[in-house]
């Protein structure tokens, strides 16, 4: 070898294992002839391995293909060869290699420069997917120094509703909703002409008119020397949640002028501290001036309740801390400033991975309601004392003449008695005569003053139903024979019942009196009653033979004050009274509205031992 040769040779060498990319020479048989070092140290192998393996081997399988076709390709067309494939590392991984090949007929080699270009496709499948990532959900513009738009991303057409052939060109005013003040956008200007981001949030007017917020940054974009060549700005649409601030805060306007309209606070409990936070009403119901700096405490809340109610709510308020127990009471208050009232107050707990932070809840002034109520509840006792009283006066007429039938028959008797002294038969008939109307006498009047006993006295005792139902039909009897009307009475269960006999007694007296009123006009006139038993309750059905109660009365049927009868016949307070004593025994009373005739049911519980 000459020194030329020599000297050839060993600058080949330096050039050969200089690089940091891959050379290699592969021969026809699918063998690497020679590597310089760089394969060995970025795929891991030692260079015997790579020398002693088929090349083909150590390529991805999904590329081993498309690669011999490009060999194939190189060794017939003897041009350059520039490819992309992946090369198992020795870790078990992948490296991705761009080639540069071309082949030698001579010496029947492949000369190869490789490069890794795992890291930057890496890094491009990022941007990539950075950049859709924007795209959908960042509003981004470029500018020039003019304000003018030179570039939109889709998200920006999308919410303003221009396509990108309508903005650019175009100044921002094209999307200017007017809502800000010329101030606004001057020192915006401003800030971004000095070479300085600006930030801040801007309400826009998309095509349609319709206007959207978003949340800006604004940052200008130097050239070479310096100078700003543009600006861009990346925009976040924030139009949801201003709108729900907007119905956020409107909302709590709203709760706090229905709150003041109905006399409604709120307040909350922190257990750990025992510390309660007041709303405004609440401050105002309890008369306690609100302060800044002042925070009631648990034992100054619970103090302004009066003394006899003041233990109920402690037991509440504890059992809620304690086992989060909620409730609901009507207790009265003595307010700050002395002032006695009725409130309505409820508490739940509240809670926080698991444990019990707080107690919150509402107050309520229901004073008028609360006073109201009593109101009612004593015209209504003397409603009933009232109504007993009309009815005692309409059934004396009948009691009198029931009482004069029994009488006559004794008077009559006692005058035979003497005449028939030696006629035992004949005296013991008349006896028995005189003891049976005396009989009849006693029981007529011990309902009369069953009947007419105060509502103070009621009791609840275990009572058969058909019982008191027969002692109502006997207090009707005289009213029933006046109007010529019938009663048929169908015994089919003989159910006990838990009440206060007398005050079921005048419901059943006041449903027959209503149903002898209403068919006494008419050319048939009779009442039918069943005793029905229906699983765990009893039914009292009475019906008569009228044509039943138009639909638009029904609704109004229980309430106080009205009345179906003419002026002058009827308070309007019967049924009402009914069904108020019903509604106390935990019954019920309702029209049949699919019967043909007019027909009140009364359902019971029925009393089990």
């Amino acid at each position: 070898m000459s020194p030329t040769q020599n000297d050839e040779k060993q600058e080949f060498e330096q050039l050969f294992n200089l690089p940091l990319d891959m050379i290699c020479i592969a021969g026809t048989d699918g063998y690497f002839k020679r590597i310089n070092p760089s394969f060995s140290r970025i795929l891991g192998y030692d260079d015997d391995f790579l020398l002693m393996t088929p090349i083909l081997q150590l390529i991805h399988p999904d590329d081993v293909e498309r690669t011999r076709l490009l060999i194939d390709k190189l060794n017939v067309e003897l041009t350059v060869q520039n490819f992309e494939n992946r090369y198992r590392h020795k870790d078990g991984s992948y490296r991705i290699f761009s080639w540069s090949t071309s082949f030698d007929p001579l010496s029947k080699r492949l000369f190869a420069i490789a490069r890794d270009i795992t890291n930057e496709r890496h890094y491009q499948s990022q941007l990539s997917q950075m950049h859709r990532v924007l795209n959908k959900e960042t509003i981004v513009a470029m500018t020039n120094r003019a304000g003018d738009i030179t570039e939109v991303n889709d998200k920006f057409c999308q919410i303003s509703g221009y396509s990108k052939d309508e903005l650019l060109g175009q100044n921002h005013r094209i999307i200017n909703s007017g809502k800000h003040p010329k101030a606004f956008f001057k020192q915006m200007w401003d800030t971004i002409s000095s070479g300085k981001t600006w930030a801040g949030k801007i309400e826009n007017r998309a095509k349609n008119g319709e206007h959207y917020f978003v949340k800006t940054i604004i940052s200008p974009i130097f050239d070479s020397q310096g100078n700003i060549s543009n600006f861009l700005a990346i925009r976040f649409d924030i139009t949801a949640e201003v709108r729900n601030k907007e119905i956020l805060t409107r909302t709590l306007e709203i709760l706090r002028e229905t709150g003041s309209i109905a006399h409604v606070g709120g307040w909350e409990l922190h257990i750990a501290s025992g510390v309660l936070t007041w709303t405004d009403e609440t401050f105002k119901i309890l008369d306690v001036e609100p302060s800044d700096n002042h925070q009631p405490l648990l034992p100054e809340g619970l103090d302004l309740f009066v003394e006899e109610h003041k233990p109920i709510i402690e037991k509440a308020v504890q059992r809620a801390i304690e086992f989060g127990e909620p409730y609901e009471l009507e207790l009265q208050a003595q307010t700050a400033k002395g002032k006695t009232l009725w409130v309505y107050t409820t508490g739940k707990a509240n809670y926080q991975n698991g444990q019990r932070i707080s107690i919150s809840g509402t107050i309520q002034d229901i004073n008028t309601r609360k006073i109201a109520e009593q109101q009612l509840e004593l015209e209504r006792i003397k409603s009933i004392r009232n109504a007993k009283l009309a009815s005692l006066g309409e059934l004396a007429a009948g009691v009198a003449h029931e009482i004069n039938n029994p009488l006559a028959i004794i008077d009559g008797m006692s005058k035979l008695i003497p005449k028939h002294l030696n006629n035992p038969a004949k005296l013991n008939s008349y006896l028995k005569s005189i003891e049976k109307s005396c009989n009849r006498i006693a029981r007529i009047v011990n309902n009369l003053k069953k009947f007419s006993r105060s509502n103070d006295t009621k009791q609840y005792n275990k009572h058969r139903l058909l019982d008191i139902v027969k002692e109502s039909i006997l207090l009707t009897e005289t009213k029933v024979q006046r109007h010529n009307t019938t009663i048929e009475l169908s015994q089919l269960s003989k159910a006990f019942i838990f009440c206060d006999e007398i005050e079921i007694e005048q419901v059943v007296v006041n449903l027959i009196n209503n149903a002898i009123d209403a068919v006494k006009d008419l050319p048939e006139r009779w009442i039918k009653i069943y005793i029905l038993q229906e699983q765990d309750n009893i039914l009292l059905k009475i019906i008569d033979s009228g044509l039943g109660i138009p639909l638009a009365v029904q609704d109004k049927l229980f309430d106080p004050f009205f009345t179906t009868k003419k002026v002058g016949e009827g308070t309007g307070l019967g049924l009402s009274i009914t069904k108020g004593i019903l509604d106390e025994h935990g019954a019920s009373l309702t029209i049949d509205r699919q019967a043909s005739n007019t027909c009140f049911v009364v359902s019971f519980s029925i009393f089990r031992d």
